[in-house]
C-alpha cells in the first residue's frame, strides 16, 4: 500500500497525488484508490459546480484518474454526520470535565495524552516536520488558504457563515473605548485572566482535535484501507489451476465506492493509493504496521 499525505488544495499535493497514480499505473501495479472523504461531502462535492469545476483537489484529481484508469474509488473517512455528532460530544465531554476538578482534569489529561499518541506518533519512522514544511508545500500554502475555506464556505454557506462569524467575535473581545479603538488589559489580573481563558480555550480544542478530529477518525481510513488490501492479497496457497478458480468477486467489507467508480475485484499483487491529509499519515501507518 502507499500513503501520499497531502495538504488540502494545494498544487504540490495535487502533482504528488497524480505522479504517484500515474507512476503505478504504468507499472500495471495501480490497485484501489482511498481517497479521505465520505459519500455525504463526496456528493456534495460534486453536485457543486464551482467546487467541481474550479476548486481543484488532491482527493478530486486522484478520483478521476481512479476513473480514467477503471479502478475502484473508495470514499473511506466516516461520514460527516457521525464526525459531527462526536465533535459535539467530545466538546461537551471536555468542557464538564473542566469543572470536574481532580478526577474530570484527570480524564482529560488522559484523553488528550492517549490520542496523542495514537494520532501523532513520534519516531523515525514516521514523518517528520520536514515532510510538513516542505519547501514546495510552504510556498504553494496561499491557495490551500484560500481554497479550503472557499470550498467550505460554497459546499455549506451556513456552516462557513456560522464559523466565520465565531471568528471574527473570538478576534473582537478585546476592550474597546468609546472611538472603536482597541485597548490592551491594564492589569496583571487581567492579563492573568486572559492567559486562563486561552488555556482552557487550547484544551479543548486540543481534545477534540486530537480524539475525534483525527484519532477515532484514523480507526475508520485504517480499517477501509486494509479492507482493500485484500483483493490484492497474493495466495501463496493456490498455484497453478487453483489460481484460476478464485472468488473474482470483492473481498472487502462494508467500502464505499464512489459514483461512477467500477467496485472492487481481486487482483493479486495490486498496490493500494490512499490520499490523506498529512495530519492522518503517522496515526494510520501505526494502525496498519502495529495493529492491536
Amino acid at each position: 500500500m502507499q500513503l501520499i499525505g497531502a495538504m488540502h488544495y494545494n498544487p504540490a499535493s495535487i502533482k504528488l497525488a497524480e505522479d504517484s497514480i500515474n507512476a503505478l499505473h504504468a507499472k500495471n501495479k495501480l490497485g484501489s484508490i482511498i481517497i479521505e472523504s465520505c459519500d455525504l461531502r463526496w456528493n456534495a462535492t460534486l453536485e457543486n459546480e464551482l467546487v467541481r469545476n474550479t476548486l481543484q483537489s488532491e482527493m478530486r484529481a486522484a478520483h478521476d484518474l481512479g476513473l480514467l484508469y477503471d479502478r475502484p474509488v473508495v470514499l473511506g473517512d466516516q461520514r460527516i454526520n457521525v464526525t459531527m455528532d462526536r465533535l459535539t460530544d467530545g466538546a461537551k465531554e471536555a468542557v464538564m470535565d473542566l469543572f470536574r476538578p481532580i478526577w474530570g482534569w484527570k480524564r482529560l489529561y488522559e484523553n488528550i495524552d492517549q490520542a496523542r499518541k495514537e494520532a501523532v506518533p513520534l519516531g523515525d519512522e514516521y514523518l517528520g516536520l520536514n515532510s510538513f514544511f516542505d519547501p514546495k508545500l510552504m510556498s504553494a500554502a496561499p491557495v490551500s488558504l484560500v481554497k479550503y475555506p472557499l470550498s467550505y464556505m460554497v459546499k455549506s454557506p451556513f456552516v462557513g457563515v456560522v464559523v466565520l462569524s465565531l471568528i471574527v467575535l473570538l478576534g473582537g473581545t478585546e476592550a474597546s473605548d468609546a472611538s472603536g479603538a482597541l485597548t490592551m488589559p491594564e492589569t496583571a489580573s487581567d492579563l492573568l485572566i486572559s492567559a486562563f481563558i486561552s488555556f482552557l480555550e487550547t484544551v479543548v480544542f486540543a481534545r477534540i482535535f486530537l480524539k475525534e478530529l483525527l484519532a477515532e477518525r484514523n480507526e475508520v481510513l485504517a480499517k477501509n484501507i486494509l479492507e482493500q488490501c485484500k483483493n490484492y492479497q497474493v495466495d501463496k496457497n493456490k498455484k497453478g489451476w487453483a489460481s484460476l478458480f478464485q472468488s473474482k468477486n470483492d473481498k472487502s467489507m462494508g467500502a464505499v465506492y464512489a459514483k461512477e467508480s467500477v467496485p472492487g475485484k481481486p487482483e493479486e499483487g495490486k498496490t493500494v493509493v490512499a490520499v490523506l491529509g498529512l495530519a492522518h499519515c503517522n496515526g494510520i501507518k501505526k494502525i496498519l504496521t502495529k495493529k492491536r
